[in-house]
């Protein structure tokens, strides 16, 4: 589940909710009540980890790693 961020118009009160996609948008304020809250857009938390990943596969490109044998038939 989505983490959604929120301020209120009112107070100025930001604050998050964890909530489903097909959930409706939170409408009143914890704090004071009003009805002026509005989701805020915001960057996801995302990080990709394990094998076969960009991080793990593509990160060292180009420096003679990645299995071509290229470095060892140089020493032969």
């Amino acid at each position: 589940m989505p983490i959604y961020e929120y301020i209120c118009d009112g107070c100025g009160y930001e604050f998050e909710e964890l909530q489903g996609m097909s959930e409706l948008p939170v409408e009143v304020c914890p704090k004071c009540g009003a009805r002026q809250v509005r989701r805020k857009m915001s960057v996801s938390g995302f990080h990709l980890k394990g094998t076969g990943w960009y991080v793990t596969d593509f990160k060292n490109s180009g420096k003679g790693s990645g299995g071509s044998g290229s470095s060892k038939e140089g020493s032969k």
